[in-house]
């Protein structure tokens, strides 16, 4: 900052303000003779995204030269914190014998970072299913919402009662090569449905 004055007399510099002479104090130094501002501590936007400080310029006898002005800084987020769940396993269900679309369960992660950037937009993919039956593949996921749904017919609790799903999710819109990572567990049960009639033990009667 400069005061048009200090072609004329010499001025001298200070701020105030939270980060300045008020906690976290000491955030923001500046130059007395130079007007220069720096930064002296480490800034976390996620502790605290914006200050607010005031300029001032005085003279040597500490007269006011100028009208304090406002000085608003705010901090740039990084991608520093990963996406997190909620719980590390979730559980859900779905019946037998459900067609391809059928709504399983929902899955939420949280990103710390700016979600009105890429740091903080959170994207999901399945990295695994267990066991590959009948297919590997029969569940799919929202990649922005988190819903997992049926993808293939052929669910049977009688021969394959539940299964386990890895997610993955990732910040930078799911961009593998720049975004941060975290996993968590589906557990999906099969619910039976009355699809199978009952077998007589024996054909005699006494």
């Amino acid at each position: 900052i400069r005061s048009d004055q200090d072609q004329d007399i010499s001025i001298r510099y200070s701020i105030t303000g939270v980060g300045a002479d008020q906690p976290p104090n000491e955030v923001f130094n500046i130059d007395p003779v130079l007007g220069k501002m720096f930064v002296t501590k480490p800034l976390d936007r996620e502790h605290r995204s914006s200050y607010h400080l005031r300029a001032h310029a005085v003279d040597m006898n500490g007269n006011q030269v100028e009208n304090p002005i406002d000085l608003y800084i705010f901090v740039i987020d990084m991608n520093d914190n990963r996406p997190e769940f909620k719980n590390q396993v979730y559980n859900g269900s779905v019946d037998e014998g459900s067609k391809p679309g059928t709504y399983v369960m929902h899955l939420s992660a949280f990103d710390a970072d700016d979600n009105t950037t890429a740091n903080g937009m959170v994207r999901y993919r399945i990295l695994s299913q267990t066991p590959h039956s009948p297919i590997p593949n029969m569940f799919t996921i929202n990649s922005e919402t988190g819903d997992i749904v049926t993808v293939a017919p052929g669910l049977d609790r009688e021969k394959v009662s539940q299964y386990t799903i890895i997610v993955q999710a990732t910040d930078m819109e799911g961009n593998l090569n720049f975004g941060l990572s975290n996993t968590a567990t589906a557990i999906i049960t099969v619910t039976d449905i009355n699809d199978n009639p009952p077998m007589l033990t024996s054909r005699t009667v006494s």
